[in-house]
Order: structure tokens, then C-alpha cells, then sequence
């Protein structure tokens, strides 16, 4: 085995569950590379969000087969693709965790493997009780560990580069609706739902190859979390990750993305039922998804790319997003025209790119590196609140008869969102003044020196001027109550020494 890793050009990429091959004791970290090989993972990565989340992105097709096969209402089959939705951001911890613990790799593949099982028992379902435990349950799981993994890859492999590389990744979602909207309409009109289901499902051995590209970028055992760098039981470290609701910057974040997620998925499984319903060709409603994909494909790209500029402020690009796209939502009602629904498909591929690509960028920007797994899983939960915006568009169409009133109140809860995150600046500043009132004794100038005995003692109206340290471990205290009543070592009645 040694003689084969010395022939192979790759051989310093190791497994996480293999020994890394340290040339001393101590494990050397590896910065982020910012390319590199971290492309790899960004093509790996990019062909799982075009396969995965291109394929819920484009359960609206399945939506009137499913209609159509079960004759339920609208709010009831709309939730086969709701509970997909929620599971893939309530196992974000989840999928983190095990990501940090047992590699990228292993359960990118396991989350591939699970999908392909979901998927064919899928298109045997007998009712929607069934396709609410096979495609919602297993397969939100599954996408849920398939998809997790390469954002955090993305995180550790990049920094200058990081919004680039995100864009790039998160355009795989459009790339997948763009195709797999017009795919799975094919396969559904030709040989039907259920076999569609089947051959689609062979495209994830697609998955499991990318997968194996995962490679880590330290050794194992090297943890960014503060919650893994404690050597101490499960319980602390549960209490340690929880502690990141105490952070008025990261609640203030987590409910503008919980008001704008809501309505994230409506247009995804509703629009093109919408366009029907308005008298539209079901041939060309899909064309406005089609739109829609490749509009924000591209944008995201794009943004991804400004965003990386240090002259763009990456918050208020965000706002900017998330107001523009309740914008959209609330002029739902005047568009019904085909044309018209065109416009809107492209305009909220442009307006949604911005959020889309920059939720684990700004992330990453609020809570920085050591917290950013435990606060990616945590956003993530708090984002399958988006499950619950297609079953309510549906109620609101079996009421009203139509989707308007499901759109209008999500485009509200987009524009409360943008307010809401114009208090993040408020909430950094105050963060900011705390620490500078937990640092007041750093010197101003930066300057590290070492306690001498020449420093006469405090008095009460001298201020300490600043920090002092010792690095041979042996720091003497020159305080008065310390010298009066301290223990006397070394025969010292001055000093105390530790």
C-alpha cells in the first residue's frame, strides 16, 4: 500500500478515516488554498445542487400528475414536496455534525445513495400517505446529507473567492430546474410519473462519483468548531452550540431569513399550475420556469462574483434582494398575461440570486470561521419554515381559487424581512463595544511586554497602562493586598509568585 501511494501523483490526498501522514507529531493545518483543487470540489458540488435541488425545484411538474392520480386538494399534495423541503433544512445540524465527524465524502454518498432508494419507492407509491414518508421524509433526508457537505467544503477550501465559489454552486439549483423542468415533463408525458421517477433516479450514480472528490483539506481530527475543539462530554458541547442564540447579530439574521424563506418554494411548485389556471399551455407554463432557471443560473454566477469586490457591502446587497423579490411577489396579482408571467420569471431569477448565494457568505461573514457549522446547521432549520409556503398557497387556492393570496402574503413577509435586517449593523456595534470593554487593558499600541520587577506597585488612581506577559510561566504580581496577605514563598515576603 505504501509502494502504491508513493506512485500515485495524488497520494497526499488521504481519507478522513485514514491516519494523516504527519512528518512530525503535530498535525500540519493546511490554509485555504482558494483554488486549487477546491475547483474540483466546486464542480463536484455544483453537479449535486443541479441533480438534487434541481429535482425538487422541479416537483411542480409532478404536482398536476399528482393531482390528477390521487384527486386530492391542492393544499394536501403540495405538502409531498413541503416535507421534502422542511427535512433537507431540519437535518442541516444533523448532516453537519456527521460531516465534521466522519468526512464530507462518506455522507455525501450515503445522502446519494438514499436518494436513488427514495426515489424508486417513490414511483410505486400507492397514495400520498406513502409519497409523504418516501419522497418526503427519505429523500428531505437524503438531500440533506448529499447537499450539506459542499457547502462546507466551499467554506474551508475558500476566502477571497468564497462568494464566487458559492455563486457557482448555488447556480446548480437553477441549472437543475432550468433542465430538469423540460426533462421531467418529457419523461411524464411520454412513459408517465411514475417511470420518469425511475430513470431519473439512475442520474444520481452521477452523485455518488462526485462524492469521492470530496477530499479533506486538514487531517483528521482538526476541527474548526469551538463546540469540537472541547475535549469534554456531549452535554457542554451541546450547551456551547446552543450559546450561539445568545448573539443578538445571529437571532436578528435567522428571523429576516425565516420571513423570507417562507415563501421561497411557492413559485417552484405552484407557478406553473398558476399559469394554468389563467388559461396558459401547460407546454408553455413550463417555459416560465425554464426562465426562471436560467435567469437566476446566470445571476448567481454573476453576483457571486461582484459580491467577492470589497467595495460592494454584502448586507445591503442582501436587503436589496429579499425587497425586490416581495416586490415581485405583491404584483402577482396584476400579471395575466403569458408574456407578462415571462417577466416575472426572469426579474425573480435576477432579485432571488442576490440572497440565495449570499446566505452562507454573510453567514460566514456575521459568526466567522470557528462558528460557522454550527450556525450553518441552525440556519438551516430555521429556513424549513419555506416548507410550509407551498401547502399554504395551496389552501389559499382551494378557497380563493386562486394562488394570488399565497404570493401576496409572502412578498409582505419579504419586504418585513428587509427591515428586519437593517438592525444587523445596530446589533455589530453593539457586539463591538462589548468586546472593546472585555479588551480595555490592551495597550494602544499593540505592544507586548514583560513583567518586570522595576514596575512599582498599583495604586488606586493609576490606571493599568497594559497587558504584561510572561512566557517563561512565571508571572510576579506587585499588588499590595497580595503583599500583605499572600503566602510568602521562596522566603519573599514582596512578591508572590505562581
Amino acid at each position: 500500500m505504501q509502494l502504491f501511494r508513493s506512485i500515485i501523483p495524488f497520494r497526499r490526498f488521504y481519507s478522513d478515516g485514514e491516519p494523516a501522514p504527519p512528518a512530525s507529531s503535530t498535525p500540519v493545518i493546511r490554509p485555504p488554498p482558494d483554488g486549487g483543487w477546491g475547483w474540483v470540489i466546486v464542480f463536484s458540488s455544483f453537479l449535486y445542487n443541479v441533480l438534487v435541488l434541481g429535482y425538487h425545484n422541479s416537483f411542480g411538474v409532478y404536482l398536476i400528475s399528482l393531482l390528477d392520480t390521487f384527486g386530492q386538494t391542492s393544499q394536501k399534495t403540495a405538502w409531498v414536496g413541503s416535507i421534502s423541503y422542511g427535512f433537507i433544512m431540519i437535518c442541516g445540524p444533523l448532516s453537519g455534525k456527521l460531516t465534521v465527524k466522519y468526512g464530507a465524502r462518506e455522507i455525501s454518498i450515503i445522502g446519494s445513495i438514499i436518494i436513488m432508494i427514495s426515489i424508486i419507492c417513490s414511483s410505486y407509491a400507492s397514495s400520498l400517505g406513502v409519497l409523504f414518508f418516501t419522497h418526503g421524509f427519505l429523500t428531505g433526508v437524503g438531500s440533506s446529507f448529499a447537499f450539506t457537505p459542499g457547502m462546507i467544503m466551499i467554506s474551508q477550501y475558500f476566502t477571497t473567492n468564497r462568494a464566487l465559489a458559492t455563486g457557482i454552486v448555488m447556480s446548480g439549483g437553477a441549472a437543475g430546474a432550468l433542465v430538469q423542468t423540460r426533462l421531467h415533463q418529457y419523461l411524464i408525458d411520454t412513459l408517465g410519473w411514475r417511470r420518469s421517477l425511475r430513470i431519473f433516479s439512475t442520474l444520481m450514480v452521477l452523485c455518488i462519483m462526485a462524492g469521492f472528490t470530496y477530499l479533506p483539506l486538514n487531517p483528521k481530527g482538526y476541527k474548526r468548531s469551538v463546540a469540537d475543539n472541547l475535549k469534554t462530554s456531549p452535554l457542554k458541547k451541546f450547551v456551547v452550540d446552543l450559546g450561539l442564540w445568545k448573539d443578538t447579530v445571529f437571532l436578528i439574521w435567522v428571523v429576516a431569513n425565516g420571513l423570507c424563506k417562507f415563501g421561497f418554494f411557492i413559485p417552484y411548485v405552484h407557478l406553473i399550475r398558476h399559469a394554468v389556471q389563467l388559461g396558459i399551455p401547460v407546454n408553455q407554463a413550463t417555459n416560465i420556469m425554464l426562465v426562471l432557471g436560467l435567469s437566476s443560473m446566470i445571476s448567481r454566477i454573476i453576483f457571486g462574483r461582484i459580491c467577492d469586490s470589497e467595495k460592494i457591502n454584502r448586507l445591503y446587497f442582501n436587503q436589496a434582494s429579499v425587497f425586490f423579490v416581495g416586490f415581485l411577489y405583491l404584483l402577482i396579482p396584476l400579471l395575466k398575461s403569458y408574456a407578462a408571467l415571462i417577466g416575472f420569471g426572469f426579474l425573480l431569477g435576477v432579485a432571488d440570486a442576490g440572497n440565495y448565494i449570499l446566505l452562507p457568505v454573510l453567514t460566514f461573514d456575521l459568526m466567522g470561521a470557528e462558528r460557522m457549522p454550527v450556525a450553518w446547521g441552525f440556519m438551516l432549520t430555521v429556513n424549513a419554515v419555506s416548507c410550509f409556503g407551498p401547502p399554504f398557497a395551496g389552501w389559499m387556492n382551494d378557497m380563493t381559487g386562486s394562488y394570488n393570496l399565497g404570493f401576496i402574503v409572502a412578498g409582505a413577509l419579504n419586504v418585513a424581512a428587509c427591515f428586519v435586517l437593517a438592525l444587523i449593523p445596530c446589533a455589530q456595534g453593539s457586539r463591538q463595544t462589548r468586546k472593546s470593554i472585555m479588551n480595555v487593558t490592551i495597550d494602544q499600541n499593540n505592544e507586548i511586554k514583560e513583567w518586570t520587577d522595576d514596575i512599582p506597585p498599583f495604586t488606586v488612581g493609576d490606571p493599568p497602562d497594559s497587558t504584561y506577559v510572561n512566557y517563561l510561566s512565571r508571572t510576579k504580581f506587585r499588588c499590595p493586598e497580595l503583599s500583605d496577605s499572600g503566602p510568602s514563598l521562596s522566603g519573599a515576603p514582596e512578591e508572590t509568585q505562581i
